[in-house]
């Protein structure tokens, strides 16, 4: 049997713990000329990444209320908690259970001028494919979508279905931005689904040549060896 703390307790050892190794981490960020180009078309943003680069973005991200989805069973509510101790919103809801109000819920945030936070892979998978509720978020507010991916040296490999990362106290952490860009209000299903692979290819080819970048070799890169 699991001993399991209450979620309001672990969440305060958790995020403590978040900030005692990103506090040592040594941290570069690129293409924040692209972020301002996603704000020059929308006022506000959607961050979509992969669930397994959670943990990175969870420190260089802090303190901006960027709203973030979290699932309601233990370890999402968890994660959810931990987030919100750094600064983030935390809107509870699936895109997989519920994924109806959970979008209703995403898009009203966005039109009130909120940032948004999206696992695009999560909360369950299959790891590195893009579901299509980024999209759909973006047609239904206008707000722009940034893709965003990150990679440390050294770090651990969970043994999750998203292989989680987990950067390593004092590595070298990278995030990088990808081309901005707004779905339109009448894009049709084939365009939709145009723009969710090509999403799709950009945050893999991103992760990938970060990690190249930080010296990983072919079979450490991201897709990863069993994916």
């Amino acid at each position: 049997m699991r001993l399991r703390l209450h979620p309001g307790a672990a969440s305060v050892v958790g995020a403590a713990a978040v900030a005692l190794l990103g506090a040592t981490w040594r941290i570069e960020i690129r293409g924040l000329e692209r972020e301002r180009e996603a704000r020059g078309l929308s006022g506000n943003v959607i961050y979509p990444f992969w669930h397994g680069r959670l943990l990175a973005l969870s420190w260089t991200h802090r303190g901006r209320h960027v709203q973030v989805l979290a699932s309601e069973h233990y370890d999402g509510d968890l994660m959810g908690r931990i987030i919100a101790r750094l600064g983030f919103g935390h809107l509870k809801g699936s895109t997989t259970r519920g994924g109806a109000r959970a979008l209703r819920e995403l898009a009203a945030a966005a039109r009130d001028g909120l940032d948004l936070g999206l696992t695009v892979d999560g909360p369950r998978g299959p790891r590195g494919e893009v579901q299509q509720g980024v999209i759909e978020l973006s047609r239904m507010t206008g707000a722009a979508v940034l893709p965003i991916a990150d990679a440390a040296r050294p770090r651990r490999l969970l043994g999750s279905w998203d292989r989680f990362q987990v950067p390593a106290p004092f590595a070298r952490v990278i995030v990088d931005h990808g081309a901005p860009f707004v779905v339109p209000r009448d894009a049709d299903a084939a365009e939709r689904e145009r723009l969710r692979r090509g999403l799709e290819e950009t945050l893999a080819g991103m992760t990938a040549k970060l990690d190249r970048d930080l010296g990983y070799a072919d079979g450490e890169v991201w897709p990863h060896a069993d994916h």
